[in-house]
Protein backbone atom coordinates (compact mmCIF):
# COMPACT_ATOMS: atom_id res chain seq x y z
CA UNK A 1 0.00 0.00 0.00
CA UNK A 2 2.73 2.17 0.76
CA UNK A 3 4.78 1.28 -2.59
CA UNK A 4 1.45 2.43 -4.55
CA UNK A 5 1.04 5.77 -2.95
CA UNK A 6 4.68 6.67 -2.59
CA UNK A 7 4.12 9.78 -5.19
CA UNK A 8 1.76 11.19 -3.30
CA UNK A 9 3.41 14.77 -0.90
CA UNK A 10 0.50 13.87 1.19
CA UNK A 11 -0.01 10.44 1.77
CA UNK A 12 1.22 9.83 5.83
CA UNK A 13 2.74 6.81 7.05
CA UNK A 14 3.83 6.69 10.33
CA UNK A 15 4.56 3.96 13.18
CA UNK A 16 3.44 4.07 16.66
CA UNK A 17 5.57 1.81 19.44
CA UNK A 18 3.78 0.54 21.92
CA UNK A 19 5.59 -1.51 24.27
CA UNK A 20 6.48 -4.29 22.29
CA UNK A 21 4.19 -4.32 19.30
CA UNK A 22 4.42 -2.24 16.35
CA UNK A 23 1.27 -0.46 15.05
CA UNK A 24 1.28 1.17 11.26
CA UNK A 25 -0.64 4.33 10.67
CA UNK A 26 -1.65 5.12 6.73
CA UNK A 27 -3.73 8.04 6.31
CA UNK A 28 -3.88 10.69 3.40
CA UNK A 29 -3.59 14.18 5.30
CA UNK A 30 -5.95 16.30 2.79
CA UNK A 31 -8.69 14.73 3.15
CA UNK A 32 -8.62 13.77 7.05
CA UNK A 33 -8.84 15.39 10.60
CA UNK A 34 -5.07 15.24 11.47
CA UNK A 35 -5.68 16.58 14.92
CA UNK A 36 -9.26 13.94 15.15
CA UNK A 37 -6.20 10.85 14.70
CA UNK A 38 -3.84 12.73 17.08
CA UNK A 39 -6.22 12.66 19.96
CA UNK A 40 -8.44 10.30 19.27
CA UNK A 41 -6.39 7.38 17.66
CA UNK A 42 -2.61 8.13 18.56
CA UNK A 43 -2.99 9.11 21.98
CA UNK A 44 -5.08 6.42 23.18
CA UNK A 45 -2.54 4.01 21.63
CA UNK A 46 0.64 5.31 22.86
CA UNK A 47 -0.82 5.60 26.59
CA UNK A 48 -2.59 1.56 26.51
CA UNK A 49 -1.56 -0.26 28.94
CA UNK A 50 -0.16 -3.83 28.22
CA UNK A 51 0.31 -4.81 24.82
CA UNK A 52 -2.47 -5.04 21.84
CA UNK A 53 -2.75 -8.81 21.15
CA UNK A 54 -6.30 -8.96 20.44
CA UNK A 55 -9.55 -7.36 18.90
CA UNK A 56 -11.24 -6.87 21.59
CA UNK A 57 -8.06 -5.02 22.91
CA UNK A 58 -8.22 -2.98 19.83
CA UNK A 59 -11.65 -1.96 20.30
CA UNK A 60 -10.75 -1.03 23.15
CA UNK A 61 -8.00 1.24 23.19
CA UNK A 62 -8.77 3.41 20.15
CA UNK A 63 -11.42 6.19 20.88
CA UNK A 64 -12.59 6.29 17.40
CA UNK A 65 -17.00 6.69 16.93
CA UNK A 66 -16.46 4.08 13.94
CA UNK A 67 -14.59 1.71 12.27
CA UNK A 68 -14.43 -1.83 10.95
CA UNK A 69 -12.10 -4.46 10.10
CA UNK A 70 -10.11 -4.51 7.04
CA UNK A 71 -10.30 -7.99 4.78
CA UNK A 72 -7.65 -7.09 2.46
CA UNK A 73 -5.06 -5.13 0.31
CA UNK A 74 -7.35 -3.50 -2.06
CA UNK A 75 -10.44 -2.99 0.56
CA UNK A 76 -7.75 -1.31 2.65
CA UNK A 77 -6.40 1.23 -0.33
CA UNK A 78 -10.40 2.23 -1.18
CA UNK A 79 -10.75 3.57 2.29
CA UNK A 80 -7.52 5.37 2.18
CA UNK A 81 -8.24 6.80 -0.85
CA UNK A 82 -11.93 7.34 0.46
CA UNK A 83 -10.38 9.37 3.54
CA UNK A 84 -10.42 6.94 6.29
CA UNK A 85 -7.28 6.26 8.05
CA UNK A 86 -5.95 2.37 8.53
CA UNK A 87 -3.99 0.58 10.98
CA UNK A 88 -2.55 -2.29 10.35
CA UNK A 89 -1.29 -4.28 13.65
CA UNK A 90 1.59 -6.29 12.48
CA UNK A 91 2.19 -9.03 14.90
CA UNK A 92 -1.45 -9.83 14.81
CA UNK A 93 -1.84 -9.54 11.12
CA UNK A 94 -5.31 -7.31 11.50
CA UNK A 95 -6.10 -3.82 10.34
CA UNK A 96 -8.90 -1.98 10.80
CA UNK A 97 -9.89 1.89 9.52
CA UNK A 98 -11.80 4.11 11.24
CA UNK A 99 -13.67 7.29 10.07
CA UNK A 100 -11.87 10.68 10.34
CA UNK A 101 -12.51 12.65 7.52
CA UNK A 102 -12.60 16.35 6.83
CA UNK A 103 -13.29 17.04 3.70
CA UNK A 104 -13.95 20.82 2.38
CA UNK A 105 -17.01 21.97 0.68
CA UNK A 106 -19.33 24.99 0.43
CA UNK A 107 -21.94 26.02 2.88
CA UNK A 108 -25.19 25.35 2.84
CA UNK A 109 -26.24 28.58 0.22
CA UNK A 110 -29.46 29.72 -1.53
CA UNK A 111 -30.44 28.27 -4.28
CA UNK A 112 -29.15 30.72 -7.22
CA UNK A 113 -31.47 28.23 -10.06
CA UNK A 114 -34.41 27.37 -8.38
CA UNK A 115 -35.20 30.26 -6.32
CA UNK A 116 -38.00 30.78 -4.23
CA UNK A 117 -39.93 33.97 -2.77
CA UNK A 118 -42.30 32.12 -0.03
CA UNK A 119 -40.53 28.38 0.45
CA UNK A 120 -37.52 27.39 1.21
CA UNK A 121 -33.93 28.63 -0.04
CA UNK A 122 -31.50 25.75 1.18
CA UNK A 123 -29.75 24.13 -1.72
CA UNK A 124 -27.31 21.17 -1.95
CA UNK A 125 -23.83 21.46 -2.09
CA UNK A 126 -20.67 19.03 -3.23
CA UNK A 127 -20.53 17.16 -0.35
CA UNK A 128 -22.55 14.14 -0.70
CA UNK A 129 -22.85 13.77 3.15
CA UNK A 130 -24.39 17.23 3.84
CA UNK A 131 -26.85 16.76 0.72
CA UNK A 132 -28.55 13.40 2.26
CA UNK A 133 -28.57 15.57 5.93
CA UNK A 134 -30.80 17.70 4.53
CA UNK A 135 -33.07 14.98 3.52
CA UNK A 136 -32.95 13.46 6.31
CA UNK A 137 -33.83 16.45 8.45
CA UNK A 138 -37.38 16.95 6.82
CA UNK A 139 -38.13 12.81 6.66
CA UNK A 140 -38.69 11.46 10.13
CA UNK A 141 -39.52 8.00 8.75
CA UNK A 142 -38.08 5.27 8.96
CA UNK A 143 -39.30 3.85 5.68
CA UNK A 144 -36.88 6.10 4.03
CA UNK A 145 -34.33 4.13 2.42
CA UNK A 146 -31.06 5.24 1.20
CA UNK A 147 -28.65 2.48 -0.67
CA UNK A 148 -25.21 2.82 -1.44
CA UNK A 149 -23.69 2.42 -4.49
CA UNK A 150 -19.52 2.84 -5.86
CA UNK A 151 -19.71 3.47 -9.64
CA UNK A 152 -16.47 4.03 -12.08
CA UNK A 153 -14.04 1.76 -12.33
CA UNK A 154 -11.30 4.12 -11.79
CA UNK A 155 -13.16 6.87 -9.79
CA UNK A 156 -15.43 4.91 -7.74
CA UNK A 157 -17.74 7.24 -6.72
CA UNK A 158 -19.83 6.99 -4.29
CA UNK A 159 -23.84 7.66 -5.43
CA UNK A 160 -26.74 6.88 -3.10
CA UNK A 161 -30.27 5.82 -4.39
CA UNK A 162 -33.20 7.13 -2.56
CA UNK A 163 -36.78 5.75 -2.16
CA UNK A 164 -39.63 5.48 0.13
CA UNK A 165 -40.61 1.71 0.89
CA UNK A 166 -44.07 0.78 0.23
CA UNK A 167 -44.39 3.94 -1.73
CA UNK A 168 -42.59 3.62 -4.56
CA UNK A 169 -43.39 1.14 -7.10
CA UNK A 170 -40.84 -2.01 -6.51
CA UNK A 171 -40.39 -2.32 -10.25
CA UNK A 172 -39.08 1.51 -10.65
CA UNK A 173 -36.91 0.87 -8.06
CA UNK A 174 -35.39 -2.40 -8.92
CA UNK A 175 -35.11 -0.30 -12.84
CA UNK A 176 -32.95 2.10 -11.54
CA UNK A 177 -30.80 0.04 -9.65
CA UNK A 178 -30.44 -2.28 -12.17
CA UNK A 179 -29.50 0.35 -14.51
CA UNK A 180 -26.65 1.89 -12.37
CA UNK A 181 -25.41 -1.27 -11.55
CA UNK A 182 -25.02 -1.98 -15.35
CA UNK A 183 -23.04 0.79 -15.54
CA UNK A 184 -19.38 0.00 -17.20
CA UNK A 185 -17.83 3.55 -17.56
CA UNK A 186 -14.25 4.27 -16.27
CA UNK A 187 -15.40 7.07 -14.17
CA UNK A 188 -18.75 8.58 -13.26
CA UNK A 189 -17.59 12.66 -12.27
CA UNK A 190 -21.02 13.84 -11.89
CA UNK A 191 -24.95 13.01 -11.58
CA UNK A 192 -25.18 13.31 -15.54
CA UNK A 193 -23.33 10.17 -16.09
CA UNK A 194 -26.51 8.53 -13.90
CA UNK A 195 -29.19 10.39 -16.03
CA UNK A 196 -27.53 9.40 -19.08
CA UNK A 197 -27.74 6.04 -17.81
CA UNK A 198 -31.23 6.01 -16.94
CA UNK A 199 -32.70 7.85 -20.21
CA UNK A 200 -33.57 6.62 -23.58
CA UNK A 201 -31.57 9.19 -25.26
CA UNK A 202 -32.24 11.07 -28.69
CA UNK A 203 -34.37 13.39 -27.69
CA UNK A 204 -33.72 16.66 -26.06
CA UNK A 205 -36.60 17.23 -23.14
CA UNK A 206 -35.35 16.23 -20.00
CA UNK A 207 -36.64 12.50 -19.04
CA UNK A 208 -34.91 12.84 -15.76
CA UNK A 209 -35.76 15.21 -13.57
CA UNK A 210 -32.81 17.04 -11.35
CA UNK A 211 -33.53 19.53 -8.50
CA UNK A 212 -30.72 21.27 -6.70
CA UNK A 213 -33.16 22.00 -3.61
CA UNK A 214 -33.96 19.30 -0.76
CA UNK A 215 -37.85 20.12 0.34
CA UNK A 216 -38.46 19.60 -3.81
CA UNK A 217 -36.49 16.61 -3.98
CA UNK A 218 -38.13 15.13 -0.61
CA UNK A 219 -41.89 15.93 -2.05
CA UNK A 220 -41.31 13.80 -5.43
CA UNK A 221 -40.29 11.00 -3.11
CA UNK A 222 -43.70 11.47 -1.03
CA UNK A 223 -45.05 10.89 -4.55
CA UNK A 224 -43.79 7.50 -5.04
CA UNK A 225 -40.69 8.68 -7.14
CA UNK A 226 -36.59 7.88 -6.71
CA UNK A 227 -33.68 10.16 -6.52
CA UNK A 228 -30.91 9.88 -6.78
CA UNK A 229 -26.93 11.79 -5.34
CA UNK A 230 -23.79 11.99 -6.60
CA UNK A 231 -20.98 12.49 -4.41
CA UNK A 232 -19.49 15.70 -5.77
CA UNK A 233 -22.41 17.32 -7.44
CA UNK A 234 -24.96 20.05 -6.22
CA UNK A 235 -28.27 18.60 -7.33
CA UNK A 236 -30.33 15.29 -7.19
CA UNK A 237 -31.64 13.37 -9.86
CA UNK A 238 -35.42 12.37 -9.99
CA UNK A 239 -37.34 9.25 -11.66
CA UNK A 240 -39.57 9.19 -13.08
CA UNK A 241 -40.02 12.47 -15.04
CA UNK A 242 -43.03 14.06 -16.90
CA UNK A 243 -43.08 16.65 -19.48
CA UNK A 244 -45.70 18.53 -17.18
CA UNK A 245 -43.23 19.20 -14.45
CA UNK A 246 -41.14 21.77 -16.22
CA UNK A 247 -44.34 24.15 -15.63
CA UNK A 248 -44.28 24.00 -12.29
CA UNK A 249 -42.49 25.77 -9.82
CA UNK A 250 -40.80 25.78 -6.10
CA UNK A 251 -43.33 28.80 -5.31
CA UNK A 252 -46.68 26.96 -6.65
CA UNK A 253 -47.16 25.48 -3.03
CA UNK A 254 -47.01 28.39 -0.84
CA UNK A 255 -49.35 30.44 -3.09
CA UNK A 256 -53.33 30.72 -3.68
CA UNK A 257 -53.92 27.76 -5.44
CA UNK A 258 -56.59 29.57 -8.06
CA UNK A 259 -53.75 32.33 -8.78
CA UNK A 260 -50.93 29.21 -9.37
CA UNK A 261 -53.58 27.46 -11.46
CA UNK A 262 -53.64 31.21 -13.81
CA UNK A 263 -49.76 31.15 -13.90
CA UNK A 264 -49.11 27.35 -15.08
CA UNK A 265 -51.96 28.40 -18.34
CA UNK A 266 -49.45 31.37 -18.67
CA UNK A 267 -46.47 28.85 -18.56
CA UNK A 268 -48.23 26.20 -20.69
CA UNK A 269 -49.17 29.17 -23.59
CA UNK A 270 -45.76 30.45 -23.72
CA UNK A 271 -44.49 27.24 -24.26
CA UNK A 272 -46.88 27.10 -27.17
CA UNK A 273 -45.98 30.77 -28.69
CA UNK A 274 -42.42 29.73 -28.20
CA UNK A 275 -43.00 27.02 -30.35
CA UNK A 276 -45.67 27.55 -32.81
CA UNK A 277 -44.92 31.43 -33.07
CA UNK A 278 -42.01 31.70 -35.18
CA UNK A 279 -42.99 28.94 -37.66
CA UNK A 280 -46.70 30.04 -37.74
CA UNK A 281 -45.13 33.90 -39.05
CA UNK A 282 -43.15 32.07 -41.63
CA UNK A 283 -46.03 29.97 -43.12
CA UNK A 284 -47.85 33.05 -43.05
CA UNK A 285 -45.57 35.63 -44.78
CA UNK A 286 -44.39 32.99 -47.19
CA UNK A 287 -46.86 31.12 -48.76
CA UNK A 288 -50.25 32.40 -47.17
CA UNK A 289 -50.51 35.97 -47.37
CA UNK A 290 -54.26 35.78 -48.35
CA UNK A 291 -54.77 34.64 -44.53
CA UNK A 292 -53.15 38.31 -43.53
CA UNK A 293 -55.77 40.84 -43.12
CA UNK A 294 -55.30 43.71 -45.86
CA UNK A 295 -54.29 46.60 -43.74
CA UNK A 296 -51.51 44.22 -42.31
CA UNK A 297 -50.26 42.96 -45.08
CA UNK A 298 -49.56 46.45 -46.50
CA UNK A 299 -47.71 47.44 -43.50
CA UNK A 300 -45.41 44.24 -43.21
CA UNK A 301 -44.75 44.62 -47.20
CA UNK A 302 -43.56 48.35 -46.49
CA UNK A 303 -41.17 46.59 -43.46
CA UNK A 304 -39.72 44.13 -45.72
CA UNK A 305 -39.44 46.73 -48.37
CA UNK A 306 -35.85 46.82 -48.11
CA UNK A 307 -34.86 43.12 -46.55
CA UNK A 308 -33.09 41.44 -49.42
CA UNK A 309 -33.29 38.24 -47.78
CA UNK A 310 -36.34 35.65 -47.54
CA UNK A 311 -38.02 35.61 -44.70
CA UNK A 312 -37.21 31.97 -43.58
CA UNK A 313 -33.05 33.22 -43.78
CA UNK A 314 -34.22 36.58 -42.11
CA UNK A 315 -36.33 34.91 -38.94
CA UNK A 316 -32.86 31.83 -38.62
CA UNK A 317 -30.60 34.96 -38.84
CA UNK A 318 -32.28 36.75 -35.92
CA UNK A 319 -32.31 33.37 -34.10
CA UNK A 320 -28.68 32.99 -34.54
CA UNK A 321 -28.24 36.41 -32.93
CA UNK A 322 -30.51 36.16 -30.18
CA UNK A 323 -28.86 32.61 -29.10
CA UNK A 324 -25.09 33.85 -29.69
CA UNK A 325 -26.20 36.86 -27.31
CA UNK A 326 -27.79 34.18 -24.63
CA UNK A 327 -24.74 31.98 -24.80
CA UNK A 328 -22.51 34.67 -23.99
CA UNK A 329 -24.53 35.97 -21.15
CA UNK A 330 -24.24 32.42 -20.05
CA UNK A 331 -20.93 32.53 -19.98
CA UNK A 332 -19.77 35.84 -18.73
CA UNK A 333 -19.84 36.65 -14.93
CA UNK A 334 -23.64 36.96 -13.59
CA UNK A 335 -23.51 40.69 -13.26
CA UNK A 336 -21.99 41.78 -16.87
CA UNK A 337 -23.61 38.70 -18.57
CA UNK A 338 -27.10 40.10 -17.97
CA UNK A 339 -26.44 43.19 -19.27
CA UNK A 340 -24.57 41.80 -22.44
CA UNK A 341 -27.32 39.53 -23.14
CA UNK A 342 -30.01 42.60 -22.81
CA UNK A 343 -28.05 45.58 -24.27
CA UNK A 344 -26.42 43.48 -26.96
CA UNK A 345 -30.22 41.89 -28.41
CA UNK A 346 -31.33 45.60 -28.35
CA UNK A 347 -28.51 46.56 -30.35
CA UNK A 348 -28.11 44.00 -32.52
CA UNK A 349 -31.92 44.09 -33.37
CA UNK A 350 -31.74 47.78 -33.98
CA UNK A 351 -28.78 47.50 -36.47
CA UNK A 352 -30.56 44.87 -38.15
CA UNK A 353 -33.55 46.93 -38.89
CA UNK A 354 -31.28 50.09 -39.86
CA UNK A 355 -29.35 47.79 -42.05
CA UNK A 356 -32.02 46.29 -43.79
CA UNK A 357 -31.16 42.64 -42.92
CA UNK A 358 -34.45 42.02 -40.86
CA UNK A 359 -37.83 43.64 -40.92
CA UNK A 360 -39.57 45.42 -37.70
CA UNK A 361 -42.34 42.18 -38.21
CA UNK A 362 -39.70 39.96 -37.62
CA UNK A 363 -37.85 41.46 -34.61
CA UNK A 364 -41.11 41.46 -32.87
CA UNK A 365 -41.58 38.07 -33.12
CA UNK A 366 -37.97 36.92 -32.40
CA UNK A 367 -38.14 39.02 -28.95
CA UNK A 368 -42.19 37.11 -28.32
CA UNK A 369 -39.83 33.89 -28.45
CA UNK A 370 -37.08 35.13 -26.42
CA UNK A 371 -39.38 36.09 -23.75
CA UNK A 372 -41.20 33.30 -23.73
CA UNK A 373 -38.47 31.17 -23.93
CA UNK A 374 -37.20 32.61 -20.66
CA UNK A 375 -40.50 31.60 -18.70
CA UNK A 376 -39.51 27.92 -18.74
CA UNK A 377 -36.19 27.75 -18.57
CA UNK A 378 -35.33 23.66 -18.90
CA UNK A 379 -37.23 23.55 -21.81
CA UNK A 380 -35.04 26.39 -23.73
CA UNK A 381 -32.77 24.15 -25.07
CA UNK A 382 -35.49 21.97 -26.57
CA UNK A 383 -37.76 24.70 -27.59
CA UNK A 384 -35.11 26.64 -29.66
CA UNK A 385 -34.43 23.46 -31.59
CA UNK A 386 -37.75 22.40 -32.43
CA UNK A 387 -38.93 26.10 -33.09
CA UNK A 388 -35.86 26.19 -35.85
CA UNK A 389 -37.33 23.00 -36.99
CA UNK A 390 -40.75 24.33 -37.82
CA UNK A 391 -39.76 27.59 -39.06
CA UNK A 392 -37.92 24.90 -41.61
CA UNK A 393 -41.08 22.94 -42.19
CA UNK A 394 -43.01 25.70 -42.64
CA UNK A 395 -40.95 27.70 -45.47
CA UNK A 396 -40.89 24.51 -47.13
CA UNK A 397 -44.39 23.42 -47.23
CA UNK A 398 -46.55 26.42 -45.82
CA UNK A 399 -49.07 25.69 -43.31
CA UNK A 400 -49.24 21.98 -44.55
CA UNK A 401 -45.56 21.88 -42.91
CA UNK A 402 -46.10 23.71 -39.92
CA UNK A 403 -48.98 21.58 -38.45
CA UNK A 404 -46.74 18.57 -39.62
CA UNK A 405 -44.04 19.61 -37.90
CA UNK A 406 -46.34 20.36 -34.72
CA UNK A 407 -47.26 16.61 -34.68
CA UNK A 408 -44.12 15.00 -35.22
CA UNK A 409 -43.28 16.51 -31.93
CA UNK A 410 -46.61 15.57 -29.80
CA UNK A 411 -45.59 12.45 -31.54
CA UNK A 412 -42.00 12.71 -30.32
CA UNK A 413 -42.84 13.26 -27.08
CA UNK A 414 -46.04 10.54 -27.15
CA UNK A 415 -42.78 7.80 -27.58
CA UNK A 416 -40.61 8.67 -24.71
CA UNK A 417 -40.71 7.06 -21.49
CA UNK A 418 -38.95 7.79 -18.26
CA UNK A 419 -38.25 4.96 -16.53
CA UNK A 420 -40.73 2.88 -18.67
CA UNK A 421 -43.21 5.33 -17.74
CA UNK A 422 -45.06 7.38 -20.18
CA UNK A 423 -43.30 10.96 -20.42
CA UNK A 424 -46.81 12.86 -20.99
CA UNK A 425 -47.73 10.99 -17.85
CA UNK A 426 -50.98 11.61 -17.06
CA UNK A 427 -52.46 12.45 -20.34
CA UNK A 428 -53.00 9.21 -22.15
CA UNK A 429 -53.49 6.96 -19.35
CA UNK A 430 -56.22 5.84 -17.07
CA UNK A 431 -55.99 8.56 -14.44
CA UNK A 432 -56.14 11.55 -17.38
CA UNK A 433 -59.31 12.60 -16.49
CA UNK A 434 -57.75 13.08 -12.47
CA UNK A 435 -55.36 15.60 -13.81
CA UNK A 436 -56.33 18.45 -11.47
CA UNK A 437 -55.64 16.30 -8.32
CA UNK A 438 -52.81 14.81 -9.55
CA UNK A 439 -51.18 18.49 -9.84
CA UNK A 440 -50.36 19.21 -13.97
CA UNK A 441 -52.06 22.22 -15.27
CA UNK A 442 -54.54 22.61 -11.93
CA UNK A 443 -53.14 22.81 -8.75
CA UNK A 444 -55.89 21.05 -6.62
CA UNK A 445 -55.65 21.24 -2.18
CA UNK A 446 -52.48 20.52 -1.04
CA UNK A 447 -54.35 17.40 0.74
CA UNK A 448 -55.03 15.83 -2.65
CA UNK A 449 -51.66 16.56 -4.19
CA UNK A 450 -49.07 16.02 -1.85
CA UNK A 451 -49.48 12.21 -1.65
CA UNK A 452 -48.18 9.15 -4.03
CA UNK A 453 -49.80 9.24 -7.63
CA UNK A 454 -47.79 7.03 -9.85
CA UNK A 455 -49.78 4.23 -11.47
CA UNK A 456 -48.66 0.95 -11.57
CA UNK A 457 -49.37 -0.48 -14.72
CA UNK A 458 -46.70 1.11 -16.79
CA UNK A 459 -47.20 -1.22 -20.07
Amino acid sequence: MAAKLSGCFDFIKRDIVMNHTVITLFYIETICDSSYISQYIIEPLSQAEGDITSKEAVSRAIYASKFGEVSDLTVALEHLLSGDPVLIFEQMGYAIYFDARKIESRAIEKSQYEASLVGSNESFNELLVNNVSLIRKRMTTETLKIESHSLGKQSKTQVVLLYIEGTAPEDLVATVRQKMEAMENEFVLGAQYIAEALSPGKTLFDTIGYSEKPDAIVAKLFEGRISVIVNGTPFALTAPCFFFENLQSPDDYATNRLFVTLLRLVRFGSVLISLLLPGFYVALTTHHFSLIPSAFVFKLAVSRSGVPFPTVVEVILMFLFFELSREAGRRLPHQIGQALSIVGALILGDAAVGAGLASQATVVVTGIYAITSFINPRLTSAVSVWAVFSIIMSACFGLHGFYLGFILLIAHLASLRSCDYPYLFPLGTEKSFKAANLDVLVRGPLSKVSGPFLYRGRK
